[in-house]
């Protein structure tokens, strides 16, 4: 398989920013063909589905999504198809950000590496908060779903995905348990698992991912 032995490291995914940025810089120009056409990556089609359903196309019609973790623009590609007419992404990554400015998808796209600091956007500035494929990568995992919080307007969505091998590893259930506890997420639900990267022979049906809702308090 083209490119698969030079991906190992994507099974214990790293979690130093530059060692992050650096791989998806390395990957960005083959990003897509690897990872779409040969691994049958569809994540960002996935999530993109589950905000359409959620809001409904009135509240489609008027959203104003942040994109964490845009890659090369594939999650927002997605999302216009689905009638997202306003997406603003972030990425540690500044080739991927480059390629996915190629796409016309995005209002905006910045440079940040959230394992370093908060989002910089100010506190309710979006409907919904996408993250697709990321948050393996994220070192305080809570704090990133927080910050999350934070941005979006009260009951806005944010629609994540995480890998099943590290949802228990990480805790993910009382991450979520705990979010509501403090008020930061309501109404929380999640996916039976899915294929993920079914033709990766390291993901195939070993590693499946989840795709998460939940409304920000009102």
């Amino acid at each position: 398989m083209p490119g698969h032995d030079d991906k190992n490291w994507l099974r214990v995914p790293p979690t130093n920013s530059d060692e992050i940025a650096t791989r998806y810089d390395d990957w960005s120009s083959t990003y897509e063909a690897e990872l779409v056409n040969e691994w049958r990556y569809d994540a960002p089609q996935q999530a993109a589905q589950l905000i359409a359903s959620h809001l409904g196309p009135e509240a489609v019609a008027g959203a104003v999504v942040l994109d964490v973790g845009c890659g090369v623009g594939l999650t927002g590609r997605a999302l216009s198809v689905v009638g997202v007419p306003t997406i603003d992404g972030v990425d540690v990554s500044a080739r991927s950000l480059a390629m996915a400015e190629r796409t016309g998808a995005y209002r905006s796209l910045v440079c940040h590496d959230f394992n370093a600091g908060p989002l910089p956007f100010a506190d309710g500035s979006f409907t919904v908060v996408e993250c697709v494929g990321v948050l393996s990568y994220a070192t305080d995992p809570a704090a990133l779903l927080a910050d999350f919080a934070r941005v979006l307007v009260p009951g806005g969505l944010v629609v994540f995905s995480h890998r099943t091998d590290l949802w228990d590893e990480k805790g993910f259930t009382a991450v979520l348990a705990d979010m509501q506890s403090r008020s930061l997420f309501d109404q929380v639900s999640w996916t039976e698992p899915m294929p993920y990267m079914p033709g990766n022979e390291d993901f195939a049906d070993q590693v499946l991912v989840r795709y998460v809702s939940a409304l920000t308090s009102s």
